[in-house]
């Protein structure tokens, strides 16, 4: 298979990454939280600077697609004005922080997140791709959300800092949560976690300290599905990415206030009126397309061979399970094994069940209806 050209990093604002279609550019909004005003006006730049897609990435982060490398200083400029953009590179890099989507306005999660953010200076220097999640509501959904330091209670409401790839976590206080967080973010750094890059795997090879309070985990995990919840209505956005008018539009109809995105690829339009179906969006928790991860492909990206999204719709209602189809094998957008994953390898695709874009195809060179032929004979 070939070997694709591995980043090591995650595009941001300051540090934009080339595709195929230009610049990458990331903006990680604080508790990821829009107001109706701020995203009107990125779809406004997307469209002055870039090429008019937005995307929503499991970080919970929006990205513009295509931008103009010679626009790209004055994107910043107005990111700026509209308070989007963090002071440094370095500031940056730190806030990787995922928050549950429904926390609410007060509560431990906006508290503890808003307090985190005045203390990143404190971080060592982490790995590009080190992340946080802030999961405090009463309900815990990012579990199975990428991260590799857990911010979660216990059943019976303790506090815990939990390394990601441990069934347990460091017990701590309303008071002491923000810093044993750094603390255990300098345990990994000191204990030669950078040559790992990520917390579980780092975990496999290095115990957590016994000194610890360690308390076990509650594995009770509750994600937010496409529908209506108390604080509003949860849309689906295909694939991640839409056209900036068609996002428009979709403000114009819900009169929402406040957006805001979460980890599934969706938003939630709080305190909007309810869109009923959109065939530009998600707005059912059936939808087949929530059971397929799909990368941009071709012409998008420089390392894909393939086109993908055309395939995934494609293909939509038709495979029981999870699909994976990636432009390559870096698997970006799906990094935990599918049922199926389709990885484009010189214009054609691989298969492989029940594994990673990387992993060693069982089927090579599938075309077309070649696809679906193969598909029906598993």
């Amino acid at each position: 298979m070939t070997e694709p050209s591995v980043k090591g990093w995650c595009p941001g604002a300051h540090r934009p990454m080339i595709s195929g279609d230009g610049l990458i550019v990331r903006i990680r909004p604080k508790l990821a939280q829009f107001s109706k005003n701020q995203l009107e006006e990125i779809c406004r730049l997307s469209d002055i600077y870039g090429s008019g897609i937005v995307e929503i990435t499991n970080r919970a982060n929006l990205q513009l697609r295509g931008i103009d490398p010679r626009g790209h200083e004055r994107l910043l400029d107005n990111l700026h004005q509209l308070d989007l953009l963090d002071r440094d590179l370095a500031t940056e890099a730190r806030r990787n922080i995922i928050i549950t989507p429904d926390w609410v306005q007060g509560d431990l999660s906006e508290q503890i997140t808003k307090e985190f953010y005045l203390r990143l200076s404190e971080l060592p220097d982490l790995p590009a791709k080190f992340g946080f999640a802030v999961d405090l509501g009463r309900i815990p959904r990012l579990q199975n959300v990428s991260a590799d330091i857990r911010i979660e209670r216990t059943a019976d409401g303790t506090l815990l800092v939990c390394p990601d790839g441990s069934d347990f976590g460091r017990a701590a206080t309303t008071k002491t949560l923000v810093d044993c967080i750094i603390d255990v973010a300098r345990w990994f750094n000191a204990t030669g976690g950078h040559s790992a890059k990520r917390m579980r795997i780092h975990l496999t090879n290095e115990a957590l300290p016994k000194a610890w309070d360690l308390i076990p985990r509650n594995p009770q995990n509750i994600p937010l599905h496409i529908g209506e919840i108390s604080e509003g209505q949860i849309i689906g956005i295909p694939f991640g990415q839409c056209n900036y008018q068609d996002v428009l539009q979709l403000l114009n109809m819900s009169k929402a206030k406040t957006i805001r995105l979460t980890p599934w690829r969706s938003i939630l339009l709080k305190d909007g009126k309810t869109i009923d179906t959109d065939r530009r969006f998600i707005t059912c928790h059936k939808d087949p397309l929530l059971q397929i991860n799909a990368c941009p492909g071709q012409p998008m990206c420089q390392s894909a061979t393939v086109e993908t999204r055309p395939l995934a719709r494609a293909l939509a209602g038709k495979i029981k399970g999870k699909l994976h189809i990636s432009g390559c094998s870096k698997g970006c957008a799906r990094s935990k094994d599918a049922d199926i994953t389709l990885v484009g390898e010189n214009g054609t695709f691989n298969l492989i069940q029940d594994g990673h874009a990387g992993d060693t195809p069982q089927k090579t060179g599938l075309t077309g209806p070649l696809i679906l032929k193969t598909l029906d004979s598993l």
